[in-house]
């Protein structure tokens, strides 16, 4: 499992190119139909009108150094307005987290992925600054849940965040 903001700022790397720098991560698209990362953000055009993307199935590694992917091709343009379909990882970082009973969980910190699919595994949930010094943050598994979801509240699977 890869924790989802340790994407971010990882530089991209082209084959073709020699395995020189092309872009760093900005930001991670949330699939919340399928619960998983969908792309990869690296650049943003002028005014943000659209968004440079690289499809999470053109990914050919993933490590603490760096994104490889084959050449610059797989590199696609998608509209502002596109991303619609999407989350971005600030948008559901910092939701509160409540179970279904309603019970306050705590705020969800990241999201762990697995790096083969792309698939959501899991969440990170703090409780607070003093629990995170006893106790540390909790991961909260998402693969064996019943209802697994995410939607414009945020991600629902014996937790809901608001």
């Amino acid at each position: 499992m890869f924790r989802v903001s340790d994407l971010v700022d990882l530089p991209v790397k082209t084959v073709k190119g020699g395995m020189k720098q092309k872009y760093a991560v900005k930001s991670v698209l949330i699939d919340g139909v399928n619960n998983r990362a969908a792309a990869l953000v690296c650049k943003e055009g002028a005014i943000k009108k659209y968004l440079k993307i690289i499809p999470y199935e053109k990914i050919i590694a993933i490590d603490i150094d760096g994104i490889i992917i084959p050449d610059d091709s797989c590199i696609s343009k998608i509209s502002s307005k596109d991303i619609k379909n999407y989350f971005q990882l600030e948008d559901i970082v910092n939701k509160t987290v409540l179970n279904l009973s309603g019970n306050l969980q705590g705020t969800l910190t990241d999201l762990y992925i697995n790096l083969l699919t792309g698939k959501i595994a899991s969440i990170e949930v703090s409780e607070g600054y003093l629990d995170d010094l006893v106790r540390g943050r909790r991961i909260v598994s998402l693969e064996h849940a019943i209802k697994n979801d995410i939607s414009s509240e945020g991600i629902t699977a014996n937790l809901k965040l608001y």
